[in-house]
């Protein structure tokens, strides 16, 4: 296999840059969409009680986000062996050295974006909390920046045909010589 690029989610300044740039972007949306629904009289009061949820939530979600990374890993990666860490305030799962079909690593990169965020969504929508729905898939996403950002490289590059799990985050790979 020949490497086409390293993507370092936490050493590359631009990389970082814009999966902060990312992360404000989907909380700035879904403050204006909560926003919006408030100002329509469309949303639960929001108070205390309502904030606490919001911020249950999210803390709930990450540990659960990491497991469907690992549960995706699993179906999708045979022989992947992963393990779960912390580094810079970030957790992570990990199949350090595992090499992936490019659609099957997208696959692992976005299963929590996609799984995570409906679930909370669902979750509130049927409290009857719509804001709360809103707030807390805005928040599980900009979370998913870093995931989001990592699968967006992989599907920019034509020529990659695989892509390897690192401890820094992904590489590229293409199964051409060219």
């Amino acid at each position: 296999m020949r490497k086409i690029a390293d993507i370092d989610i936490l050493a590359d300044e631009a990389l970082r840059g814009r999966m902060v740039a990312w992360s404000l972007a989907f909380l700035v949306a879904g403050a204006a969409a909560c926003a919006l629904m408030f100002a329509a009289g469309a949303a639960e009061a929001f108070g205390l009680r309502w904030a606490i949820w919001l911020v249950a939530g999210s803390l709930a979600a990450l540990p659960v986000h990491e497991l469907v990374h690992a549960a995706a890993f699993k179906l999708l990666v045979p022989g992947a062996h992963v393990t779960f860490g912390v580094k810079d305030a970030f957790l992570y799962t990990s199949a350090n050295g595992a090499v992936a079909r490019r659609a099957a690593e997208v696959c692992v990169l976005l299963a929590p974006s996609v799984l995570v965020t409906a679930a909370l969504a669902a979750l509130a929508v049927a409290a009857g909390r719509p804001a709360l729905a809103v707030a807390l898939a805005a928040t599980h996403l900009s979370g998913c920046a870093g995931d989001l950002l990592m699968a967006a490289e992989i599907v920019r590059e034509p020529t990659c045909t695989h892509v390897a799990d690192a401890e820094f985050g992904i590489v590229l790979l293409s199964d051409t010589e060219s």
